[in-house]
């Protein structure tokens, strides 16, 4: 007995598969019976005709490096809307319902389906109302990560980073990315295309609360209607921290290895092309800064940084921190403050334990790795990396012909 060839017996399962999308699509949208078309040959698609020569299609699309879902729209050289291989049946069919009832109308494809998006979420009520307030948004990201990038004849997959959902927007001479994190809530940062670096705008400070001294704003305390007013004010409105990058402190350098954050004051006879510990500490406390600490100042010998929210801790061990560490450690900043418990920043030239950072997480902590010879910060729990700045520029033209 001869087996059919393996790629017929795959395009079979495709056939079938399509089959079952066609009539979960009639079923959930009955109105469009008369419009839906299956193919019936390779390359298979699903399609809702528009008009004789127009129609909104679902199909496979290969975008480097995989294989994605994708809803086409009729407009030559749109960008199509793509989603995981995995995504259920009932987000794809209502998918190409979106697209297909708004182009038969005449009106844009509805929230939050125009945002690639399958259900409303904060970030998606904050993308429609910055464009009702004539904001232009480029990018959503919220459940959905997959995106579709350019050239047209050459399209690739980019997937967004999960932490947390965000927005992509653009003012007049400004780039911004409104984020909002699990753990520290709305954040937004801006980008100077100049000098190519990422600034970050404090919230409270802009709205006249004062400097906050935590990155980001929860919630609770700031309503998605306040973040779009407060984004389509534009850059005179915002009050940014200073950006500050670690000034010479290249990796290869020799860095002493005495005690870490010991203060001494810069001497004629220190060797040359050793890195002082007032350099280090300077570029701690600016990148902490730059992130978005706002009650930091630069301390003496016995506390390098102070703050009156914070309890700075320096490990000097490479030795990775364990659980029942952290613990200690967290117990002592929370004593070290007289009126209300201190919350806990490690700096650390050493790694941390999966269940140690999983604590800091739930004890609202933030650590850090200092790589002695850059100067440089390295998150190593999830607070402290949404506290960090975006890693790349905006991408301006993610689609184009």
């Amino acid at each position: 007995m001869s087996f059919p060839p393996s790629d017929m017996v795959a395009a079979f399962s495709r056939y079938l598969y399509f089959q079952r999308l066609e009539q979960m699509l009639v079923d959930r949208h009955p109105e469009l019976q008369h419009r839906v078309h299956l193919s019936s040959t390779e390359p298979m698609y699903l399609k809702v005709e528009l008009t004789s020569k127009k129609a909104v299609m679902l199909a496979l699309m290969n975008l480097k490096p995989s294989t994605v879902w994708a809803v086409i729209d009729p407009v030559l050289h749109t960008a199509p809307s793509v989603w995981p291989l995995n995504t259920p049946n009932e987000i794809l069919v209502d998918a190409l319902h979106a697209h297909a009832v708004a182009y038969l109308a005449g009106v844009p494809v509805p929230s939050p389906w125009r945002w690639n998006e399958s259900e409303p979420s904060a970030i998606t009520e904050l993308a429609d109302r910055l464009d009702q307030q004539g904001v232009r948004v480029r990018q959503v990201v919220a459940h959905n990560p997959y995106r579709a990038r350019g050239p047209f004849h050459d399209p690739h997959l980019t997937i967004a980073d999960r932490a947390g959902a965000y927005a992509n927007v653009s003012l007049s001479g400004a780039e911004v990315q409104v984020s909002l994190k699990p753990h520290l809530g709305w954040i937004v940062d801006w980008y100077d295309p100049t000098w190519g670096v990422w600034s970050r705008v404090d919230i409270g400070w802009s709205l006249g609360q004062g400097v906050s001294p935590i990155p980001g704003t929860h919630p609770r305390d700031l309503p998605v209607s306040a973040v779009a007013d407060l984004i389509s004010a534009g850059p005179e409105a915002w009050a940014a921290h200073e950006v500050w990058d670690t000034p010479g402190l290249p990796s290869s350098r020799q860095v002493s290895q005495e005690a870490l954050f010991t203060l001494d004051a810069p001497t004629d006879s220190q060797p040359p092309g050793r890195t002082s510990t007032l350099e280090i500490v300077e570029s701690v406390l600016g990148q902490l800064t730059t992130y978005g600490f706002g009650d930091l100042e630069e301390g003496d010998g016995d506390a390098p940084i102070r703050s009156d929210h914070f309890h700075i801790e320096w490990r000097d061990r490479a030795k990775d921190v364990s659980t029942s560490e952290m613990q200690r450690l967290n117990g002592v900043a929370a004593a070290a403050g007289e009126n209300v418990a201190k919350r806990l920043i490690l700096i650390t030239n050493g790694g941390v334990s999966r269940p140690a950072a999983a604590f800091a997480d739930r004890a609202r902590a933030f650590v850090f790795r200092l790589d002695r010879g850059t100067g440089r910060l390295e998150a190593r729990n999830t607070r402290a990396q949404e506290a960090l700045l975006p890693r790349q520029p905006p991408v301006l033209e993610p689609w184009f012909p």
